[in-house]
């Protein structure tokens, strides 16, 4: 296979991009934004909006009911794997290349691609296929018995009135209560309450509370052996008159029983009124028997279910002249005779070093570069990328330019040249405007407005790394960033 000469409507040189800096950064940006999205979504699984980040990422969550109280992300008993992020911009804009590639074309008619609609179907095809999100909800959280219950107003203290027209039926209407349980009425103002006279959530689907009623007939014991009072119970009148030396009828009450007085008793109004003697009122009382126990963990996890360069390799394989597309892949992407980064490079490095030989911290378009980690604090689209460099070093002119400004408090300078002669782009090669702005560094033995010539060590850094954007003006869509690493050396 064979490519010669160049540009858009002519043939390709060997090992070149058949792609605009335009469309490729393009696609860069697409690509980021998939991993970016989801990274987003995942990070959120991890805090307070842990159920609708899972409706994002296409979970049902109708049956998870309570916040888990522990967040276990990666590797865990139950998902056997690390998360992997394995994007390289290389391979991607090598794959694009030769995907589009027509070879049934003669070598003189091969055209440019252009980043479009399918080209982003394209790319969420690859992401898809590469990454799946995976998470096991597991809840076990529990109703569990307080040792001591919380009695309202005391174990021999308050009681409350109520409507006693509905009282154990299922619900009646308080005319005083605990505080507590105000969040638990209906609309109407009524409590309800089971068989085993629990109070429901009228406002949540009728869930269980962990409030009960006393029946003021009853004791109510607790496992730390701490028992209430009623005021209106049945005990042993036999073994309460041995033991005062007074003969009392075998079933009396404390309070009244008709018009006899009783040890301890209450007011005969209190008695009638939960007798329901006189009126349409009774008296009870609350007590906080039971408690939600939460015991519930969230583990989730990103898939990658084939590498980067096995997606890239299936969908090649897959299509017409799939040997060429290998071939044309492997060329560009420099498996088999290094590295040429689409023959694009145009400017100068910056630092003496290859830009593509340099440590990136933070990448051009979407700053993804580890599951669950935020690497970026700029929650936006990145238009330049940062490298590592040594303070101090110097700063080398990458054109024949002049300093069109620099802002010496935010040590940025912007360079530009008019007519830069990128010899790939379009037919025989286009002249674009371009300027660079590099921050981080402060000006050598010049100023704004001087000319530099290509190579000239015009500004010192003064941090651990430099800023990079490289604006160009594109035919038909005007001024753009691109990545800076197609165009530099």
């Amino acid at each position: 296979m064979l490519f010669s000469s160049t540009g858009s409507g002519g043939s390709f040189t060997l090992g070149t991009y058949t792609a605009q800096d335009y469309d490729l950064s393009e696609a860069e940006k697409y690509y980021t934004k998939l991993a970016w999205d989801l990274n987003e979504k995942v990070i959120r699984c991890g805090g307070d909006d842990w159920k609708k980040a899972l409706k994002d990422l296409g979970a049902n969550t109708s049956g998870y009911k309570d916040k888990p109280d522990e967040y276990i992300w990666g590797r865990s008993v139950h998902f056997d794997y690390d998360a992997v992020y394995d994007f390289d911009i290389n391979k991607m804009w090598s794959f694009l290349c030769a995907y589009y590639y027509d070879f049934d074309a003669e070598n003189g008619d091969i055209k440019y691609w252009k980043f479009k609609s399918g080209t982003e179907d394209l790319l969420d095809e690859l992401f898809n296929a590469e990454y799946k999100f995976e998470h096991f909800y597991d809840n076990t959280s529990r109703w569990e018995e307080y040792d001591s219950y919380y009695f309202s107003g005391g174990i021999d203290g308050t009681y409350w009135l109520a409507d006693s027209t509905n009282m154990y039926r299922d619900s009646y209407l308080p005319k005083s209560n605990p505080g507590e349980l105000d969040n638990f009425k209906d609309s109407n103002g009524y409590l309800h309450f089971n068989e085993y006279l629990e109070i429901l959530n009228a406002q949540d689907d009728y869930k269980r509370t962990g409030w009960f009623i006393q029946d003021q007939r009853y004791f109510v014991n607790d496992r730390s052996g701490q028992s209430s009072e009623p005021f209106y119970s049945w005990f042993n009148g036999v073994e309460f008159g041995r033991i005062y030396g007074e003969d009392y009828h075998p079933r009396s009450y404390w309070g009244f029983s008709d018009t006899d007085q009783i040890y301890w008793c209450v007011s005969p109004q209190d008695t009638w009124y939960w007798r329901n003697d006189l009126t349409d009122t009774c008296l009870i009382s609350y007590y906080h028997a039971d408690y939600w126990k939460n015991d519930c963990q969230l583990y989730y996890n990103v898939k990658q279910k084939k590498t980067f360069d096995e997606v890239i390799n299936d969908k090649l394989s897959s299509m017409s002249h799939s040997d060429e597309r290998v071939q044309y892949y492997n060329l560009l992407v420099g498996t088999d005779s290094g590295t040429l980064h689409g023959n694009h490079q145009t400017l100068r490095s910056l630092t003496g070093t290859s830009i593509h030989d340099s440590t990136i911290t933070n990448g051009f378009g979407w700053d993804m570069q580890e599951w669950n980690i935020r690497h970026c604090s700029i929650d936006d689209l990145h238009d330049a990328v940062d490298i590592t460099v040594e303070s101090g070093s110097s700063i080398y002119a990458p054109f024949k330019c002049r300093i069109k400004s620099y802002d010496r408090d935010k040590k940025t300078v912007i360079l530009r040249k008019d007519d830069v002669e990128y010899w790939y782009d379009g037919t025989g090669g286009t002249k674009r405007d371009t300027e660079v702005t590099i921050k981080n560094v402060t000006l050598n033995g010049c100023e704004s407005g001087d000319t530099l010539n290509e190579g000239d060590v015009f500004a010192l850094v003064s941090s651990t790394y430099i800023h990079i954007r490289t604006e160009i003006d594109t035919d038909g869509i005007g001024w753009d960033f691109i990545d800076p690493r197609l165009v530099f050396y």
